[in-house]
Order: structure tokens, then sequence, then C-alpha cells
């Protein structure tokens, strides 16, 4: 039987319920802005199988217009397969925002998280654990009226591996993340990527990371493919946790101080009930 443990709160650093998406429509656009962040995980050739596995996937979206239109979209979705009498075990996800907007008076919200668990891979004194990974993130940002629009995209993709010997001791061994953010007009941009001595990449994580900041069109893109590998030199049961967030957000600068508060508290909302189910679930 799978071994399930209650995953730490900092792990969903956004998770909500489900939110269906709307459309306002007004008056003709006067400009556009656009919004989008994607980002998929792929991991096969698992040396060892796990005893259980878990996938999640959530969303939230949200519009507001008064004088204009917006659109907003999220979608997420996870598999983890993993059956010793029928290899090869594998794993994958993507997760995608987007936001559009046009008119004078709006503010769109997307949010998706997509995530994947693999319990108790079970090494034995000097055996070596590994697998290979590709990693994909895509963030991209537009807006045509730098005065009176602002478009916002953000990401992160990271998976992380624990010695779970002890149930309620987990330590963590590896790690690996890509993070961005896109902010236009330009301001706050970033995009970064680290990992720890376990994990190979097939070139530089620098040389992965591809970005464009200036102007009124903005992206950042990486794809890596990469390889974990390490020898443990005793009995070790570990566990694997990945997850990817992606958001999106198009809004006018009268939009910033009434929507921001509702969306705001829609957000706490949806994370202290997404919270209890969890907490349901994995007991």
């Amino acid at each position: 039987m799978a071994l399930k443990y209650k995953l730490g709160v900092g792990l969903f650093l956004f998770v909500t319920p489900l939110v269906t998406s709307s459309l306002v429509v007004a008056s003709p656009s006067l400009a556009a802005t656009l919004a989008k962040s994607e980002a998929t995980f792929k991991v096969n050739n698992f040396s060892h199988n796990p005893l259980g596995v878990e996938t999640f996937t959530d969303t939230l979206t949200d519009t507001i217009a008064t004088n204009g239109q917006v659109t907003t979209n999220a979608n997420a979705n996870a598999s983890f397969t993993a059956d010793p009498l029928n290899p090869p075990t594998f794993a994958e996800n993507s997760s995608v925002s987007t936001a559009n907007g046009a008119g004078k008076n709006y503010f769109g919200l997307a949010q998706s998280i997509a995530a994947i668990i693999g319990y108790d891979f079970l090494v034995g004194d000097q055996e070596r654990f590994s697998f290979d990974f590709l990693a994909d993130l895509n963030l991209k940002t537009s807006i045509e009226n730098s005065q009176f629009e602002r478009a916002s995209a953000a990401g992160e993709i990271s998976f992380q591996l624990y010695n779970t010997n002890e149930r309620d001791n987990w330590i963590l061994l590896d790690f690996f993340s890509i993070s961005g953010k896109l902010k236009t007009p330009g301001g706050g941009d970033s995009f970064i990527a680290n990992k720890s001595n376990s994990i190979t990449t097939s070139k530089p994580l620098k040389d992965f990371l591809k970005k464009s900041y200036a102007g009124s069109e903005e992206s950042a893109t990486a794809s890596v493919t990469g390889k974990y590998s390490r020898t443990f030199d005793s009995l070790t049961y570990l566990t694997l946790v990945e997850i990817k967030r992606n958001q999106a957000v198009v809004k006018t600068p009268e939009s910033s101080g009434t929507f921001a508060l509702l969306i705001f508290c829609l957000i706490g909302v949806g994370y202290r009930a997404r919270n209890k189910v969890l907490a349901s679930n994995l007991r």
C-alpha cells in the first residue's frame, strides 16, 4: 500500500479551487494587452519504481470590466504512470495561464498549478537512483499603450527529492528550479535557474535561458534537459515532488485598487478551502 504524507503548506503558494473563466464585453477596444505563462515537465527512465504516486491540478480565473473587455483562461493536467509489471515508469504535467484585455477599465487574472509526487522509491545500500527530465517554461507579455495598460506573467517549475525514512521528518536532498516574472511596462523582470550537484544538464543552466525585456513586448523561455543521479550508502526511501505554478494578469491603472482587493479576497478564501481538502486527502 502506498504511504502518503502530509505536504508542507509552503509547497502550495497559490493553490486555489477551480473557478470558471468569464468574459465581459463593453465598449469597443482602445488598445490590447496580453499575458501568458505556460510550463511543462516530463520525467522518465527511472531506475526504481515508487510505491505510490499522487497528482494535483488546480486553476483560478477571474475577470472584471467596467469599460472594456477581458478574457482569461487557465488549464492544468498531470499524470504519473508507475506499474512494476508494465514498465516504463513515466510522469508528466503541464500548466498554462493566459489573459487578454482591451478598453479603458478592466482586470483579468489567471492562475494554474500542476504537481506530481512519487512516494517511497526504495533504494538499497550502494544503489544508484536516477531519472531523466525535460522542463519547459515560457512567459510572454505585450501592451499597446504604456500609459494605460499593464501586463505581467510569472511562472515556476521545481522539483525536490526528499529522504523520507522518517514519516514526520522529511530531509531535502536535492533540488531543481526555473522561475521567472515579466512586468510590462518594464521593471522587476527576472529569469533564473538553480540546481543541486546531483543534477547534470546538457549545457550550463544559464545557456538555456533566453529572454527579451525591452519595449512593449517581453518574453522569457527555457527548455532544460537534465538527469538526476545519486548513489546511496544505506537503504533509503525517497520521495520526488515536482510542482509548477503559472500566473497571468492584465489590467489598467484605474482597476488596480478595487479589483486587486477583490482578487486578494477570492484567493484567500480559495487557499483556505484547498488546504482543508489537501489535509484530509493526505492523512
